[in-house]
């Protein structure tokens, strides 16, 4: 018997079969058996990159005595999704959740004195904590200070383990160089490798995506095209983790200037939402949605008119081209304070370079959102010839959120800023 527990202490693969009931894949033994302090994990989607690093952090946790396992991502709903999994994969099985002495929604912990918490990268939420195992999801969105200046020293009394795991996003990061660097223990998996993926579905996922975000997503390589106008490692430095998205437009809010933008969608494209909290100089995203297609503009309208009683908006700014005049009639009959603006290459060009500005001068701040930032990264620039920027986004990508985010950002700042502020060389 001795032994036998033993060899489950030993060997996580064991573990993994005899009590999860987990029969791991190669390259998941491959990370599993990893005694390494510092590894890398770079997996494509739907590899079991969640699962596998789930299944090590239990077995981390239950095999030993009084360990921390820290879970720190971007956002707490991030974290969320890898606590759930170890919570889930914890009480579906007949002998582990006897060791539970206690539950909440963020913490386990063990008879043994061991526990799992979950937290988001917020510096004052991390400080203070000392860990034996740090599990960093979506690594490439953490802000490298809170990486280098409060993980890291929370394992130099422990002497203990790092997993630095993501899908690629940026070159000017932390987790590029980490892995780069022959010293860390680096796992990449595509797509392709997992038997459960058939190669027709990864062929329909091509033809459905643009090809930068299906060598990011599926091939799990660091790629960026050159005619991105914001680049990724821009977008990042405007997420905020002490920031979340708020559930609903009825969730509790805090008095102070709002201002939203709202993008319309035709049949093949989604109307957008975004609410910007201004303080003072800091514009902050706090609030997106995006409608299902064929979303009625009724649907649309009656939720900025119920988000503006909410908010009492100083100024939302409306896309109305192709909707025309009676939309922007029927919010202002409403009392929303809706201006609106048709797109023109002219208008294009000044609404992102707002956005742009934003950004680089670090005004800018918003919750961690994949699918947002991806949007944003995928808009394309070239210039006219007469001189004037124009833009595009790639077959098969959308962006409705990010031009909502940019109407709102213009109708946080116009009228308040001097020319100055606004004008840009390119």
């Amino acid at each position: 018997m001795e032994d036998a527990l033993r060899m489950l202490r030993y060997d996580p693969c064991l573990f993994s079969r005899e009590v999860m009931g987990f029969t791991p894949f190669p390259y998941q033994e491959k990370l599993l058996k990893d005694q390494s302090k510092r590894i890398v994990s770079c997996w494509g989607r739907q590899t079991g990159k969640t699962t596998t690093i789930a299944i090590k952090a239990i077995h981390f946790a239950y095999t030993s005595s009084k360990v921390t396992v820290l879970i720190t991502s971007p956002s707490l709903r991030q974290s969320m999704i890898m606590f759930d999994r170890i919570s889930s994969l914890v009480h579906t099985n007949p002998w582990l959740p006897r060791d539970i002495v206690r539950k909440t929604r963020t913490i386990i912990q063990l008879k043994n004195g061991s526990q799992i918490i979950a937290l988001p990268c917020s510096e004052h939420l991390l400080r203070g904590y000392t860990a034996n195992l740090v599990i960093c999801d979506e690594c490439a969105f953490i802000p490298e200070q809170v990486i280098t200046e409060i993980l890291f020293p929370m394992l130099s009394t422990t002497d203990g383990y790092a997993i630095f795991l993501s899908t690629p996003w940026g070159k000017d990061h932390f987790f590029y160089r980490a892995f780069m660097d022959p010293k860390y223990s680096v796992h990449r998996v595509k797509s392709s490798e997992c038997p459960l993926i058939k190669p027709e579905f990864l062929e329909e996922m091509r033809r459905n995506m643009t090809e930068q975000a299906y060598r990011m997503e599926y091939e799990a390589e660091f790629v960026e095209a050159s005619s991105c106008y914001f680049q990724q490692d821009l977008i990042r430095s405007c997420i905020d983790p002490s920031l979340e998205f708020l559930p609903s437009i009825e969730a509790q809010i805090e008095d102070s200037e709002y201002y939203g933008g709202v993008d319309f969608g035709k049949l093949q494209d989604y109307s957008a939402i975004s609410i910007i909290r201004r303080d003072d100089d800091i514009i902050r995203l706090f609030y997106c949605q995006d409608f299902p297609l064929e979303t009625p503009y009724s649907n649309v309208i009656g939720c900025l008119v119920r988000a503006n009683q909410k908010f009492k908006f100083r100024r939302v700014q409306v896309d109305q081209t192709g909707v025309g005049e009676p939309v922007l009639e029927e919010l202002n009959n409403q009392r929303v304070p809706a201006e609106g603006l048709t797109f023109t290459v002219k208008t294009k060009e000044d609404l992102l370079s707002c956005l742009k500005i934003a950004m680089e001068q670090r005004r800018l701040r918003m919750p961690y959102n994949r699918r947002l930032c991806e949007q944003i990264n995928e808009q394309q620039y070239a210039y006219s010839k007469s001189g004037h920027l124009q833009f595009s986004h790639p077959e098969g990508s959308h962006d409705d959120m990010l031009w909502s985010l940019a109407l709102g950002v213009w109708a946080a700042t116009m009228k308040r800023e001097t020319p100055a502020k606004l004008v840009r060389a390119f």
